[in-house]
């Protein structure tokens, strides 16, 4: 992958004409943003993961070489034009995957070859990251599942 995200243009009634044999899905690029800053060498970075949060306000992305997730914030849910709210560093190397707990309070990241996993809070007002000071060694981690588990309270 490139240093960029792209957002596309779809027409949902396309379905129905694929469905009918009248045509087939196209689509079109209405933007196209750049993941790391401006002067850091692209050559040097891939791209990894990217989610969209639980409120479905921003789109996340993982830098691989910049060391870094990206967020971007949706500027309109009908043509879902991103602007660039930020890099947040993920305090280790080669940030393989990440993930949401479940309340979408926290970001956790998988540094995969620096064999750690960080911790950051996630504020769903402005999409800023914020490493809560939590980093742990796990060997190569590449892929992060976050699970709550169920309370069971005594009557």
């Amino acid at each position: 992958m490139s240093c960029t995200v792209a957002v596309f243009k779809f027409d949902p009634s396309a379905i129905e004409k694929i469905e009918a044999g009248e045509s087939f899905p196209s689509l079109t690029q209405i933007q196209s943003i750049s993941t790391v800053p401006e002067g850091f060498p692209s050559m040097y970075n891939t791209c990894g993961r990217i989610c969209v949060d639980p409120t479905g306000r921003f789109v996340l992305v993982s830098n691989r070489g910049h060391d870094s997730i990206t967020v971007f914030r949706i500027l309109n849910e009908n043509d879902g034009r991103l602007t660039r709210v930020g890099w947040c560093h993920t305090r280790g190397r080669t940030p393989r995957h990440f993930a949401f707990d479940d309340s979408g309070r926290y970001l956790i990241a998988a540094n995969q070859d620096s064999n750690s996993i960080s911790v950051f809070d996630f504020n769903p007002s402005n999409g800023l990251l914020r490493h809560t000071g939590n980093d742990y060694v796990v060997p190569s981690p590449n892929f992060i599942c976050v699970k709550t588990p169920a309370v069971e309270f005594e009557k």
